[in-house]
């Protein structure tokens, strides 16, 4: 079976790298014959941070499935296409807006470093920060802060983006319409090959509405009705996620990935 997870408020938490005792457990499910991937709203590049070494050639499906990485290189990836992201800045600038813009792997913004966000910004060091014009492929816009919020969605509703709003940080970011992590996962594997699941935001919902079982961290209440099951977000966390992991591994024992 392929099991896919979500990283921040899923498996790690508080902007920490994925526990030891959480990894693994991963490399116990895929020793069991299991195939593993994540799927996040951080590009690639910040992905890898919070796993370790031993998960450098797992699949990576990155900016909200804007970007998928295997094999320790970007395999593919979809852009907004560039007259439509010259607009949607020009729109962030009306509002005041602090932005940061991920490219295939290097990124720009106009964010002060004090936002808590940028602290997960390139924590590897294995990226560049680059001029609005030197992007060659705007990836995800994540915007951190704007004036007149609600206008400012409005008008950005109206174009060709996906948008999500990340309800723990209060932040939203857009990528090409379309773009979602069950349409990256599904370019990367057979569409009716069966998966599990974990996740625990708006990002996630495409992957609840496919899987086969789906475990919802945490209490965000569009994915409730959808999820198989729940695991409350306490100071067990990450012991019930590994026994969750090893219950499905043997309960799904007989459908793997190969």
């Amino acid at each position: 079976m392929r099991f896919i997870f979500d990283l921040d408020g899923t498996i790690c938490f508080k902007g920490q790298p994925i526990s030891k005792s959480i990894l693994d457990c991963l490399l116990e499910l895929e020793q069991e014959g299991h195939t593993v991937g994540f799927a996040s709203a951080r590009p690639c590049r910040d992905m890898l941070p919070v796993l370790d070494e031993r998960f450098a050639n797992h699949l990576l499906i990155g900016a909200n499935g804007a970007m998928t990485y295997h094999q320790g290189r970007l395999q593919s990836y979809t852009a907004i296409p560039g007259q439509l992201a010259t607009e949607i800045i020009r729109i962030l600038a009306d509002h005041q807006a602090q932005f940061l813009i991920d490219d295939k792997w290097d990124y720009a913004h106009n964010c002060t470093e004090a936002h808590p966000v940028m602290r997960n910004i390139d924590c590897g060091r294995k990226a560049s920060r680059i001029d609005f014009d030197q992007l060659d492929a705007v990836l995800k816009i994540l915007i951190l802060s704007a004036d007149r919020t609600k206008e400012l969605a409005a008008r950005l509703k109206e174009l060709d983006v996906t948008m999500h709003h990340h309800s723990a940080e209060d932040i939203l970011d857009l990528t090409c319409r379309g773009v979602n992590k069950l349409a990256a996962l599904e370019r990367f594997a057979p569409q009716d090959e069966p998966f599990i699941c974990f996740g625990n935001d708006m990002n996630d919902l495409p992957l609840f509405e496919q899987a086969q079982h789906s475990v919802l961290v945490g209490e965000y209440e569009p994915l409730v009705p959808l999820a198989t099951e729940k695991i409350a977000v306490d100071s067990q966390v990450e012991s019930v996620i590994v026994s969750k992991i090893q219950e499905l591994s043997v309960a799904y024992k007989s459908a793997r990935t190969y």
